[in-house]
């Protein structure tokens, strides 16, 4: 699988960054206050089970889906202790016909963003998720001001604006496969999601903060880290800033 490259390196790489940990912070605010005690929960590409992980130790049964078998086992190794999480592996690409009714349903960090189309998930979800139950997504976004002046700043405009074409080409590693990567606007999913759900709630994940291929640099500097990082926390939540900001986080209601 092409995430699979991903898997050994991902929580050094990614999951334990300063900046990630602080927007994973505030995912797992949101997931708060939605999710209860006992509910089940399914989660469309759990990479390592951080989120999953985090929803178990507060007493909620996780299904941890992804596509990847070496993500899947570090997830399951990982939340192994609470026994309340169930690993599965399940492409978006090929959505089973049965499956349980869950309490909610969430992804984040774009894991969706691997379809090209938004409305079959839509219309899949709704006969999974209970009545008033709520749907989440962390999404990347169709412009990234950030990604935009920092690579601008580099003369790589190619990657400047490579979201701006809608998609772009994801290679993990040197090796592999290189993937479509799709950025939908709000609007889009917004459209994609009714009549079923209705959006209740969305704010941008790192508009102040850089997208991840910056983080190094930018953690490297702890003053301007600082900086960056009260920002996000005073201003950062804005919905006026979701559309431009390296992800957003939207909520829909199940009708």
């Amino acid at each position: 699988m092409t995430f699979d490259a991903l898997a050994t390196t991902y929580d050094d790489d990614f999951t334990h960054s300063p900046i990630a940990q602080y927007l994973r912070r505030r995912v797992h605010s949101r997931l708060d206050r939605h999710f209860q005690r006992c509910d089940n929960i399914l989660e469309l590409g759990c990479g390592t089970g951080e989120d999953a992980l985090h929803l178990a130790e507060r007493g909620m049964h996780v299904t941890a889906t992804d596509a990847s078998p070496s993500m899947l086992e570090i997830a399951a190794h990982k939340t192994a202790h609470t026994q309340r999480v169930t690993t599965r592996q399940l492409d978006l690409d090929q959505l089973p016909s049965v499956t349980p009714v869950y309490d909610g349903v969430f992804s984040n960090f774009g894991a969706i963003n691997v379809l090209p189309k938004w409305r079959p998930l839509a219309k899949w979800l709704k006969d999974r998720v209970k009545p008033g139950g709520i749907v989440a997504f962390g999404v990347m976004s169709r412009v990234c001001l950030w990604e935009i002046a920092w690579h601008s700043a580099h003369g790589d405009f190619k990657t400047a604006f490579r979201r701006s074409r809608g998609t772009a080409a994801f290679r993990p590693a040197v090796t592999a496969t290189p993937i479509p990567i799709y950025y939908p606007t709000i609007q889009q999913l917004d459209e994609a999601f009714a009549p079923h759900f209705s959006r209740i709630h969305v704010e941008p994940l790192g508009f102040f903060l850089p997208p991840s291929d910056a983080y190094g640099v930018i953690e490297k500097r702890p003053q301007l880290l600082a900086k960056l990082l009260a920002l996000e926390s005073k201003f950062g939540r804005s919905p006026l800033f979701a559309n431009f900001a390296d992800h957003y986080w939207i909520e829909y209601k199940h009708q």
